[in-house]
């Protein structure tokens, strides 16, 4: 089997004997519904949302990557200032960290008090949860520049800004991507916790209307769903890695 057929094919394979699995589990063992619903009882929990779940998910989508734009406007100038001016690192950093730390969905429904219940309380908080591994990561890749090339950038005549533009920048290139992959996975979490305490639509608000009406297969396949949107975006992100910066991607000795 060649490699490329291989990388389809044993994780669909996997994926499928899971499944398989899990229904067959699920029917030997008479599970509840309302414990926990087999892969048809997610199925048919989400055809009956009909050409809501649609509408729902693109909702969410939405929110997801305006959020996670937002996130990158805002992290990656913030990550090369950080990077190359060590005042403002000094100032800032630390509160960065702070804010970090302090776990977004105990802030959630403060912000909805604040910013009030329509889209930019939903926004502001899918970009605090996935702003700070784009920052930081864009901080390590300016950092973790080879002295050589800057070394040669000014012996070249380069200007900070021509440094910043022309070397530390395109060498930072495969950390910012490091941290677009995982900002973009972490924003879908932070989309649904700003719908759980913010919206009256999307696949967030469908898991907490559906598990308060004890319809768990129907929450279960707006789950699913999520994850799917996830993995989407993550590859979408490498996709774009690869197209438009292949340069940057390491490959091993005679590829």
């Amino acid at each position: 089997m060649s490699p490329a057929l291989r990388k389809i094919v044993l994780p669909v394979g996997t994926f499928l004997s899971f499944l398989l699995g899990w229904q067959l589990l699920s029917e030997a063992l008479d599970v509840p519904v309302y414990l926990l619903p087999s892969p048809l009882d997610i199925y048919e929990g989400g055809g009956k949302l009909g050409p809501a779940i649609l509408s729902n998910t693109l909702e969410t989508l939405k929110t997801i990557l305006l959020g996670f734009v937002c996130a990158c406007a805002v992290g990656i100038p913030l990550g090369v200032v950080v990077s190359v001016n060590r005042t403002i690192s000094e100032m800032i950093y630390p509160l960065i960290v702070f804010l970090n730390a302090i776990p977004i969905i105990a802030i959630a429904p403060i912000l909805v008090v604040i910013f009030g219940t329509d889209m930019t309380t939903r926004l502001i908080i899918v970009t605090l949860t996935c702003f700070f591994p784009i920052m930081v990561n864009t901080a390590a890749g300016m950092m973790d520049t080879p002295k050589e090339m800057l070394d040669l950038a000014r012996v070249a005549g380069a200007s900070r800004m021509g440094e910043i533009l022309s070397v530390r920048l395109p060498s930072a290139i495969p950390f910012i991507f490091s941290g677009l992959r995982i900002g973009v996975t972490v924003a879908v979490v932070g989309a649904v916790v700003a719908e759980f305490v913010n919206a009256n639509k999307g696949l967030g608000f469908l898991v907490t209307s559906s598990t308060a009406q004890f319809a768990i297969p129907t929450a279960t396949a707006c789950v699913v769903i999520l994850a799917v949107i996830s993995v989407v975006l993550y590859e979408a992100v490498n996709w774009a890695h690869r197209a438009f910066f292949g340069w940057s991607i390491k490959t091993k000795a005679g590829e």
